[in-house]
């Protein structure tokens, strides 16, 4: 039966990359956002046809997160597949519409078409091609499309807190089908605030002896933080390592910075926000409490800061609503059964061993480390081609990224 279901995803070959090409043709750019309701609903329609069972949840008003799901004949357990339909902006001249896919012998092209609607595409598939085979499934399995990943919005936090879990998922994003774990990410705001407003003809009185005037500039008192968390940042260069990631993985990159009023005022206020990376088996809440505290030796050695401490504010839950994000890390679950089952179904199906890596960017694994259910990446397209111009994905890889998840759906559920 496995053959006869091989065979048949290398028939629908075309009619895959006609999938695909509709899944681009909506242009699910975020930022903006507010635009992926009309692709949520198109795919409910196709998961009903193949006989899904379908949810929406808002994230948002009116912006939908789907899930699409077979139930199998015990319902013990259930396999998900997860990902996100909104993609980054077109902006810069393309050679070609970035939403008008096309493909030739070995590519296919288009926005979204590595990052990551073929992945999201190839376990529709695979689920279509696994029921329409009228193989009896025993075990769940799941199809969450979710929205807001490029803006770090949570809903597959949201769908795993309604109680959409099961015991194993897949999130096909572009790994070259290397079967992955990745480390965490977490914004953080520092907000030095002045309680009092200065013209900038006091600034000689602050600064020199005899002034008489206990104030400061935030921004340059920003500069300590800044330059204290460079000392961190190398710090954790040296002591902290994982396996398979490159020794200063773990990044805390001053990313934007905001201060002051004109040229006539001293700085009375600052903002500078980080993006911070930490390693797989790091856990988010350790990482803010060793910040914290680095943060409060900082300022305990500068007498002002140490009268005017910064706001710290951690993560959020958009880039885009309320400036922040956090992604939880998530290791790989070497020891987990059907880890290991996806390992021998991969060797069978694609005849070749499979490579199991830290993937170097952030994907929603980790909201399913967080709520216990074990999680991989894994899916078709190369990483540097996720946000490029003239974006594109092998379509080889697309063929056997259906062939592996049908192959794992038949293990998993009906084996």
């Amino acid at each position: 039966m496995l053959n006869t279901i091989l065979a048949q995803i290398d028939k629908d070959k075309e009619k895959i990359f006609e999938f695909i090409k509709k899944m681009i043709s909506f242009e699910t750019i975020d930022p903006p956002a507010h635009n992926t309701k009309e692709i949520q609903l198109w795919l409910a329609g196709k998961e009903k046809e193949i006989g899904l069972e379908t949810k929406m949840h808002d994230l948002y008003p009116d912006e939908p997160l789907l899930v699409g799901l077979a139930q199998g004949e015990n319902g013990n357990r259930t396999l998900i597949f997860n990902g996100h339909v909104d993609v980054v902006p077109a902006k810069r001249e393309w050679d070609f519409d970035p939403f008008s896919a096309w493909w030739d012998d070995n590519y296919l092209y288009g926005r979204g078409s590595a990052d990551m609607k073929s992945g999201v595409a190839c376990a529709f598939w695979a689920i279509k091609t696994v029921l329409e085979s009228g193989i009896g499934l025993k075990n769940n399995v799941m199809l969450q499309t979710v929205i807001g990943e490029e803006m770090g919005e949570q809903g597959t936090k949201l769908l795993l807190e309604k109680g959409y879990r099961g015991n194993f998922s897949i999130i096909p994003e572009p790994t070259e089908l290397k079967i992955c774990g990745q480390g965490g990410c977490v914004t953080m705001w520092v907000v030095i605030k002045s309680p009092r407003v200065f013209q900038d003809s006091m600034r000689s009185r602050m600064i020199h002896a005899g002034g008489g005037i206990d104030g400061a500039s935030a921004i340059e008192k920003m500069y300590k933080i800044l330059s204290g968390m460079q000392e961190l940042e190398r710090y954790w260069a040296v002591t902290k390592s994982y396996p398979g990631l490159a020794p200063g993985a773990n990044t805390i990159n001053p990313s934007v910075i905001k201060g002051g009023q004109t040229p006539a005022h001293i700085a009375d206020e600052c903002s500078l926000w980080y993006t911070i990376h930490f390693f797989p088996n790091e856990k988010l809440e350790d990482i803010k409490k060793e910040i914290t505290s680095h943060i409060d030796s900082l300022c305990n050695a500068d007498p002002w800061l140490k009268k005017n401490r910064p706001e710290l504010i951690f993560g959020g839950t958009s880039m885009l609503r309320d400036k922040g994000e956090i992604f939880p890390a998530s290791e790989i679950p070497r020891d987990n059964s059907d880890y290991q089952s996806l390992l021998s179904t991969y060797k069978k199906v694609l005849g070749r061993k499979a490579e199991s890596i830290i993937w170097p960017c952030l994907a929603d694994a980790g909201w399913f480390s967080e709520y216990e259910v074990p999680a991989v990446i894994c899916g078709p397209g190369r990483l540097e081609e996720a946000h490029s111009i003239n974006e594109k994905i092998e379509i080889n890889q697309i063929i056997e990224a259906v062939k592996l998840y049908a192959a794992f759906i038949i293990e998993f559920c009906a084996g």
